[in-house]
């Protein structure tokens, strides 16, 4: 398949599962009562007097884990002036029970809770300035609530798997923000290392991440102290190439766990 299709096709299962809800329904039993508001079919950003500087604090945390622009792929560059399109999706289990969680967040109605996990597709653009370092963005959005994100990172080679060295070993720092919500701001920044060694077609690989999230609230209705949670991370995964087509699967854990995984071409 040429690298156009791969692409078309990319484009079009990313629209098709930004369309689904990115949250699912779950039994209430147990549950608090939840904020109901109107405008969205998806439960959405929304501050409630209730939210107290703690809960605030926890959020921010769990909210960076989410918005974090993982890596996803082996530490190996692309090359210069070779691109990467590629659909991320991420699974972050949350406790939706919580304050944290429950004082942030209003729903179309009172049996519509947020879910156990948090699941949300990013279109991800990569590009080989040179064949040391790759620059990259992503983005997504939730179009039936209120949020998105969009976020940009670096890779620098640090060694590249060769004859001189048995593995490929690269640093990437990156940025995402939350867009969209009027009574909140919320973004994540990461430096991670990565070491991987390719057998021909699988690359698996690992890396560990320093994280700082940081939660501002715009709100009437509280009057909290900007959240910064800082956070060390280890993660692993595989990629898999065959001619244009690039697959990768990956597990994280921070302070929540989460799994992801890309498919992609690259051109």
């Amino acid at each position: 398949m040429k690298p156009f299709s791969i692409a078309i096709s990319i484009f079009a299962l990313a629209a098709t599962l930004a369309a689904a809800p990115a949250s699912a329904q779950q039994s209430n039993a147990g549950l608090p009562d939840l904020h109901v508001g109107a405008g969205y079919s998806n439960c959405f950003f929304d501050l409630h007097p209730e939210l107290t500087q703690s809960q605030f604090d926890e959020f921010a945390g769990e909210l960076g884990s989410i918005l974090r622009f993982r890596q996803l792929a082996d530490p190996a560059t692309l090359g210069r002036g070779r691109v990467d399109v590629s659909l991320q999706y991420a699974s972050t289990p949350i406790d939706d029970g919580k304050g944290a969680w429950n004082n942030t967040m209003s729903h179309p109605a009172a049996d519509h809770y947020l879910g156990d996990t948090i699941a949300f597709p990013r279109i991800v653009a990569r590009f080989g300035v040179s064949d040391h370092v790759d620059v990259g963005a992503w983005g997504g959005i939730n179009p039936r609530s209120n949020y998105g994100m969009l976020g940009v990172d670096t890779k620098v080679a640090l060694l590249t798997q060769g004859a001189t060295w048995p593995v490929s070993v690269s640093i990437r720092p990156s940025v995402t923000s939350l867009l969209g919500p009027s009574e909140l701001w919320a973004a994540n920044a990461s430096v991670d290392v990565s070491v991987s060694r390719s057998f021909g077609r699988i690359s698996p690989y690992g890396g560990v991440a320093a994280s700082a999230s940081l939660a501002v609230e715009r709100s009437d209705d509280v009057n909290l102290d900007p959240a910064t949670v800082q956070d060390g991370l280890v993660y692993a995964g595989v990629s898999y190439r065959w001619r244009a087509l690039i697959l990768s699967a990956e597990a994280e854990k921070a302070s929540l766990v989460s799994y992801a995984f890309r498919v992609g071409t690259r051109f």
